[in-house]
């Protein structure tokens, strides 16, 4: 009798029972986005002695205190996101530069374009009539570097250098252990390097295969006649064959500048292109082996008159490759 009332009472209790609400999941908050930004950073570098390589590679201890002026872009985003540092060319920041500020800004990438000349009150040096020493320039990008990896927005292992043409060989020779070694200052290092049709592919450095494990890109068009991409071709062989991780993108019909929508084309013939020279590292200095001796802008090699234009096609093409590096690089979504 006890039993079957026990029973009898369980299915009661059972039959009662109210069935516990499901838990509704509480959801995450979405990201809050901060607004872009567009602000001017005013950073300190150093003014180097001489001109281009003479002297090469001088001591930091030489050189004269400079505030360099960089422009900071980044787009509307939640949290740290990438940065690439903008080196320009001969003729100082121009629309090619403003043009790429966009097109990473577009890809959730910020921009920290750097004036190197007209910080230091120089118009342009295409011409040879101003110069600068390079390693002035090496300084202003490792300056750079530090600059926005103290910044909030800013992650600072994901912080990448693009170079155009002068600014190119700033982005290829800032990974040289050698260079990192005497101007940086911090322990922050580029996480790749890309250099569009850069002046640099002429010289070839003493030990141009040290560098660090990092990327190194080039972007170049086959008509070039201001850094022909046979010189480059020449140096990414060279430094493949050491095991660099380089590569060459080439653009077929695509001149220099070809990816500034706002240059058409365009003869200069006031300025000066290596396009003939093979210059070496020997000793310290910068030697023409032709002459044993260090070239100058007036050496036989040395010509003048260039052209350049904007390709559709090879920016549309170049600006793809660049997404899809960067991409790889940085971890993005695609």
């Amino acid at each position: 009798m006890k039993v079957l009332f026990l029973s009898l009472l369980s299915l009661f209790l059972i039959a009662c029972a109210k069935p516990l609400p499901s838990a509704t999941p509480t959801p995450l908050p979405s990201p809050v986005l901060l607004p872009k930004i567009t602000e001017y950073i005013n950073f300190q570098s150093l003014t180097l002695p001489g001109n281009l390589w003479s002297p090469f590679m001088p001591p930091p201890e030489d050189g004269i205190e400079v505030t360099v002026r960089g422009l900071l872009k980044i787009p509307e985003s939640s949290g740290q996101i990438p940065a690439v540092v903008i080196m320009h060319g001969c003729g100082g920041m121009g629309s090619g530069d403003v043009a790429w500020e966009a097109r990473l800004n577009e890809m959730g990438i910020a921009s920290f374009s750097v004036y190197s000349l007209g910080s230091r009150g120089i118009f342009e040096m295409c011409s040879g009539n101003a110069q600068i020493n390079i390693a002035s320039v090496l300084t202003d990008a490792y300056r750079a570097l530090d600059v926005l990896a103290e910044h909030p927005r800013i992650e600072a292992s994901r912080i990448a250098i693009l170079g155009l043409s002068f600014g190119g060989r700033t982005a290829l020779w800032v990974n040289h252990i050698r260079f990192q070694e005497r101007y940086a200052t911090g322990q922050n290092q580029f996480a790749a390097h890309l250099a569009f049709y850069p002046a640099s592919c002429y010289i070839q450095l003493a030990d141009e295969t040290a560098v660090t494990d990092k990327p190194m890109r080039i972007f170049h068009g086959s008509r070039d006649n201001w850094t022909p991409i046979e010189q480059c071709q020449a140096y990414v062989d060279r430094l493949q064959q050491a095991g660099v991780d380089i590569v060459l993108y080439e653009y077929p019909d695509a001149l220099h500048s070809f990816d500034n929508p706002n240059l058409p084309f365009l003869e200069i013939p006031s300025a000066l292109t290596p396009g003939n020279c093979n210059f070496i590292e020997q000793n310290g200095q910068i030697i023409d082996p032709e002459t044993g001796q260090e070239p100058t802008v007036n050496s036989a090699c040395v010509r003048k008159g260039v052209v350049t234009g904007y390709n559709a096609e090879a920016e549309r093409q170049a600006t793809a490759d660049v997404e899809v590096f960067l991409t790889e690089v940085f971890g993005l979504k695609e």
